[in-house]
């Protein structure tokens, strides 16, 4: 059972740079400005016919992007305002109540709009975690290039991490908490280390 969804705004992050996501989103989305540091501004219709606009303005946050995602409707508001008129207008000029079985096109034509959005963003959102995955597997692969050129002892290493994490926070649960999140991104434990030291500080 499909439920209508009319959103007007929402945002999220991506754990992916800007200018990296910038190259991938151009290749389904269409480019309509570029600002300044990296900012990018992309549009998409929506479905066919339906008179929704999608305008995705994409912002550097660091190593991630922040997604501001608006829907423009004037096209549909315009195609319900051209129905009620024309319908209405004909009901009226030929003093019947017959053309006004016209106006069932309106429920029609937001149903599908509705349909169509909610489709889209079902299939941008599995885009866009597929897109994660993608960057996290190269960064995983740059990092483990680096790491081979440059080995460092693990075990000291995590030594170091441990005492620093006992002395802020009492406990190693956090430490661990981090190595097992690196972990399921598809590092070993060994990685995960050299990953969190570095994140610390910890060389």
């Amino acid at each position: 059972m499909y439920s209508l969804r009319f959103p007007s705004r929402f945002q999220r992050f991506i754990r992916a740079p800007a200018g990296w996501l910038s190259e991938a989103l151009s290749q389904i989305l269409e480019e309509t400005c570029k600002g300044a540091n990296e900012e990018r501004i992309f549009k998409a219709d929506i479905g066919k016919w339906t008179g929704v606009t999608l305008m995705l303005r994409l912002m550097p946050e660091g190593d991630v992007s922040f997604l501001e995602l608006t829907f423009v409707y004037r096209g549909l508001i315009l195609a319900i305002l051209a129905s009620l008129i024309i319908f209405i207008g004909l009901g009226i000029l030929s003093s019947s109540i017959i053309p006004l079985i016209g106006l069932t096109v309106i429920p029609i034509m937001t149903y599908r709009a509705g349909f169509e959005i909610s489709s889209f963003l079902s299939d941008f959102n599995n885009i866009l975690l597929g897109l994660e995955a993608e960057y996290s597997r190269i960064k995983i692969m740059e990092d483990r290039v680096r790491w081979q050129l440059n080995p460092k002892d693990i075990g000291d290493l995590y030594r170091r991490l441990c005492s620093k994490y006992i002395k802020v926070w009492g406990s190693t649960y956090a430490l661990e908490y981090k190595i097992s999140e690196y972990q399921r991104q598809g590092l070993t434990r060994d990685e995960a280390i050299r990953k969190v030291s570095e994140e610390e500080g910890i060389f």
